[in-house]
């Protein structure tokens, strides 16, 4: 057999596209909980950043010393200032250096600052804007709107705990696996649904700005396991996806959320994802600790189900030197989040009407 240009795409392509539009975006790094006393280390997109913590808030510079390039993560905080661990050099939260042991007299030029980045906290979570700028008093974009709200983050009716993984994969490929209802019959049998118990069900999908929208109704519940064992009464379920980077998935009832799965992914490079799985559930009679010792073998299992299978998919895609897709319009989602990564926003709402054999 003879492959062509067609059959085999060239590895990397869309890396910069997408990159670049990320780049727009506030990016989620973690949840504010991880960032403590000490310096923190991420990297997002191929950009080494590091983030401390003062009395002004929470801030981000590149991970790089500009005297001697050393990593300033592997510094320390003294006084409000992050001191690197080579030369004692300091820096405020806006990267500007004010301190150089050893001289005696100090006058500070722009040769001396640390890199910033725009960085914001909002809903338990971290948020970086690569493409921003982040001294105090300069305005951002208008244009550019703020890091994605998580109300139910701080929201007294539900309960929510995180879970952080990784995964090796696209961000694309990645956000595809969480929210495809047609690979949970193979990859998840017996667990979430199987093939011999699919049902007809209606798919509403709605794309609106920079966000899409899945809403099946008619299932009465899946097949699997885990739908047997915490589910009576499934009304509707949800599958959404919000620019850059986060993944829902939501259940519910006549009497209302059943549960919700919230992954939010910081791509830390264009073939690897961090993630964070924030689970969800309404509080009630039962301890909180209790459905979550209940409920974590069952979906940690299916997690790494997930896993599995886009990393085997990444190591095929890297074999053949490129992916070679071919789609069916069973693949709901995957028409608009190719649409989102390049950059499309929906200034009007889009809506169409499918039926699914899931």
């Amino acid at each position: 057999m003879n492959l062509t240009k067609n059959d085999v795409c060239q590895s990397g392509d869309g890396k910069e596209a997408l990159y670049a539009e990320l780049e727009k975006h506030w990016l989620p790094l973690c949840p504010s909980r991880e960032l403590k006393r000490k310096p923190l280390g991420l990297t997002v997109l191929d950009v080494p950043l590091v983030l401390f913590r003062t009395e002004e808030g929470a801030h981000a510079l590149l991970d790089r010393c500009p005297h001697r390039n050393v990593p300033l993560s592997g510094g320390r905080l003294t006084a409000g200032k992050l001191v690197c661990p080579y030369h004692g050099w300091e820096f405020d939260g806006t990267g500007a250096c004010t301190r150089v042991p050893g001289l005696c007299t100090f006058k500070p030029g722009p040769h001396h600052d640390a890199s910033p980045a725009a960085l914001r906290e909002r809903d338990g979570f971290l948020w970086v804007r690569l493409g921003g700028e982040a001294r105090s008093g300069e305005p951002q974009e208008a244009s550019v709107p703020e890091p994605l709200a998580l109300p139910f983050m701080n929201n007294p009716e539900y309960y929510s705990f995180v879970w952080k993984t990784a995964v090796r994969g696209s961000l694309l490929n990645a956000a595809e696996n969480l929210l495809d209802a047609t690979h949970t019959h193979y990859v998840h049998a017996g667990l979430i649904r199987t093939d011999g118990g699919r049902q007809t069900v209606n798919a509403r999908i709605r794309a609106e700005g920079a966000s899409v929208e899945i809403e099946y109704t008619g299932e009465s519940g899946q097949a699997g396991l885990i739908s047997r064992l915490f589910e009576r009464d499934r009304q509707r379920s949800f599958g959404r996806f919000y620019m850059p980077g986060v993944a829902q998935i939501e259940y519910s009832s006549a009497k209302g959320l059943t549960l919700l799965i919230t992954a939010v992914m910081r791509p830390t490079s264009f073939a690897y994802q961090d993630i964070y799985a924030v689970i969800t559930m309404k509080r009630g009679r039962f301890t909180n600790g209790l459905k979550k010792r209940v409920l974590t073998p069952f979906l940690k299992k299916a997690l790494n189900q997930d896993i599995t299978i886009v990393e085997t998919q990444q190591r095929t895609i890297e074999r053949w030197g490129g992916e070679s897709f071919h789609s069916t319009q069973a693949d709901l989602i995957r028409p608009y989040l190719e649409q989102l990564m390049k950059g499309k926003v929906y200034d009007t709402p889009h809506e169409k009407k499918v039926q699914l054999f899931v």
